[in-house]
């Protein structure tokens, strides 16, 4: 299979594609392998499908080792996923809603990822689409993050359990009617040697301190609890120091018996050890509340989160200390607390979009489990792991920019195809002699005939490597224009500034329209010509010799202006709108335009001033001996 530094294109039978490569840059790729996403973009009545190089590797191949196709990435999709993302592929293919899908896939090697998918639906008519674009985000590493913390909750959970617990009951008579192992362990044998002997036989090294508690339980009906039992060393009693508690046991209101219940003191402080040790190194923060949302204890990773020490938090409702506002600021009334409804209706909560405040004031968003602490008389306290989910949020939200940009391309894209893209003038007046102009602005006709301004689509026609197309169109008209006698201004990019070969299709279009090369003036701005003076200098001269003029846009925006000044073929300076703005006011703008006004009559070129928005600037100007003047107060853009 060829391979590719850019975009694949074929149609669902496998075929190349007829457009060639996609609209993808290094720049794109960078930011994909960067963001661990990919991009794609579907023309359904062609059926030609464009892959970014990442959405190879999110699929774990090279770039270009595939025809890329839909039953590629359907064949590689786990088997109870596929019928799903067919499902959404097919939903929409008719224009129904656009899938915004999670998935798994398997890798050649066998390993599974995760994959969450987010499309747009593009030129939609007779309820289908005829264009979907789209990304795709790697969520493996997220999904392990989550598993973990699952993992770690699950954990403590089985530490919880991990202290041995012995349990036996008795009748009236003392004698052993059930026993578990753990209790059985306590002297080293098995349940079934119990069964049917007293308790004074089982352990007569210390029934002399037990015999008053059985007798007070069978007696009373009431329980004796966390009784401190210790053993020592003698015969076939092993040593030992456990909490013993003695329950009464009734049936019909009369006592049967007495249930035993016995923790190993030692095994326990283990297990507290251990689950403390847990909590300790764990990433999430953990905190406790009370039945009245105060708080008992948090780890140190809620400590370091939240910025709170536990000694400082310890007490406060944390609702009140770190939840009390949204992420916006705004105020969070504690009826719509989740924690709350943990604490009232006895029932766990997830909220993976959430915010926390710190102790400094800073908003975070976080993500938590919280789980209520259950006894008999009901919730006596809560549970909370949390984290920061930041770098999820940013992650997310810049999903949310690629896509909305391969949204734009996709426009710009369907408005060169389709013919939408036009020209707007505003006139250059002279101030003394000198022969008027127009400038020419560029627009975009949106899909619902809206005029789209430039500083909307063209970053990311510069970005993603439409601007040079842009470009050859703007000349096209400008040449085919200026053939009726006027003169024009358009303007170039920093690509097509560097781009030489340009030149021999502007000597045949001004050719082939009879255009006078005079009467077209091509604006290269100042920090354009900065990125390559070299490439600037050959093409500000190639225009020249075709006839053409040169004005220099910008002026003093960008440095080493008077290096290059006297290399260049230019007849204007255009004088930046910043420096013509409070020209009445400002005496640093007003020297500065002095200056410009001198300097290029030094080296005989003519200025434009841009921005003139009212009469007071103009007159100013005209003293200066500016030659031109450019701005809503001389005339605004209007459609050519």
């Amino acid at each position: 299979m060829p391979r590719t530094n850019r975009r694949l294109s074929t149609n669902a039978n496998g075929e190349p594609g007829k457009h060639g490569p996609g609209p993808s840059t290094a720049a794109l790729e960078r930011a994909e392998q960067l963001s661990r996403t990919g991009s794609w973009e579907w023309d359904l009545e062609s059926d030609i499908l464009l892959w970014s190089e990442n959405m190879f590797r999110l699929l774990g191949l090279e770039p270009g080792a595939i025809v890329p196709t839909p039953e590629e990435v359907i064949g590689r999709t786990h088997p109870d996923d596929r019928q799903r993302v067919e499902d959404e592929v097919e939903a929409a293919r008719h224009a129904r809603r656009p899938p915004d899908v999670t998935y798994r896939v398997i890798w050649p090697d066998g390993s599974i990822h995760y994959l969450r998918g987010a499309t747009a639906m593009e030129g939609r008519h007779e309820e289908r689409s005829s264009r979907l674009i789209g990304s795709v985000q790697d969520l493996t590493d997220l999904v392990a993050a989550q598993r973990e913390t699952a993992e770690s909750l699950t954990l403590m959970e089985a530490l919880q359990a991990a202290a041995p617990v012995g349990f036996a009951f008795v009748d009236r008579d003392l004698r052993v009617i059930r026993i578990n192992e753990a209790m059985a362990w306590t002297d080293g044998r098995r349940p079934e040697d119990y069964l049917g002997k007293t308790v004074p036989e089982m352990v007569p090294d210390i029934w002399p301190r037990l015999e008053p508690v059985f007798a007070r339980v069978l007696s009373t009906a009431r329980p004796v609890t966390n009784l401190e039992v210790e053993r020592e060393q003698g015969g076939s009693a092993a040593p030992g120091h456990w909490l013993a508690s003695y329950y009464p046991v009734s049936i019909g209101g009369e006592v049967t018996g007495v249930g035993i219940v016995v923790v190993d003191v030692a095994e326990r402080e283990k297990a507290e050890h251990l689950r403390a040790a847990v909590m300790e190194t764990m990433m999430e923060g953990l905190c406790v509340l009370d039945a009245e949302g105060r708080l008992t204890f948090m780890n140190t990773a809620a400590s370091r989160l939240l910025g709170w020490t536990e000694e400082e938090l310890r007490g406060r409702n944390v609702h009140e200390a770190v939840h009390f506002q949204y992420g916006d600021g705004a105020p969070h009334p504690i009826e719509e607390c989740e924690l709350l409804k943990v604490r009232t209706e006895g029932r766990p909560v997830r909220m993976s979009h959430d915010a926390f405040t710190r102790k400094d004031g800073t908003i975070f968003p976080t993500a938590y489990s919280a789980a209520p602490l259950l006894s008999g008389a009901g919730v006596h306290g809560v549970v909370v792991v949390f984290r920061d989910t930041s770098a999820e949020a940013a992650q997310e939200e810049r999903v949310k920019r690629e896509l909305d940009t391969l949204v734009w391309v996709g426009r710009i894209r369907d408005a060169l195809d389709e013919g939408r893209l036009t020209l707007y003038s505003q006139p250059i007046v002279p101030l003394a002699d000198g022969r008027p102009s127009q400038e020419l602005l560029l627009r975009m006709v949106g899909s619902n005939g809206e005029i789209v301004p430039p500083r909307t689509f063209l970053p990311v026609a510069e970005r993603y490597g439409l601007i040079g197309e842009i470009d050859r169109w703007v000349i096209g008209q400008a040449i085919r224009m200026a053939a009726g006698g006027e003169r024009l201004e358009a303007n170039l990019s920093a690509e097509s500034i560097g781009n030489l070969d340009l030149l021999p299709l502007i000597e045949r279009q001004l050719r082939e329209a009879g255009t006078d090369p005079s009467n077209v003036v091509f604006e290269i701005t100042e920090t354009a010509l900065m990125k390559d003076i070299e490439a600037g200098e050959a093409f500000a001269r190639g225009l020249s010799e075709l006839g053409c003029q040169v004005a220099l846009d910008d002026f003093g925006t960008g440095f080493g202006s008077f290096t290059y000044l006297k290399k260049l073929p230019i007849t204007y300076l255009k004088i930046d709108a910043d420096f013509v703005r409070e020209l009445t006011t400002n005496r640093a703008n007003q020297h500065l335009v002095r200056a410009i006004v001198g300097l290029a009559r030094d080296f005989g070129y003519q200025t434009i001033a841009e921005g003139v928005e009212d009469a007071e600037t103009l007159a100013l100007l005209e003293d200066y001996g500016v030659d031109f003047a450019q701005g809503f107060h001389l005339g605004r853009p209007a459609p050519t």
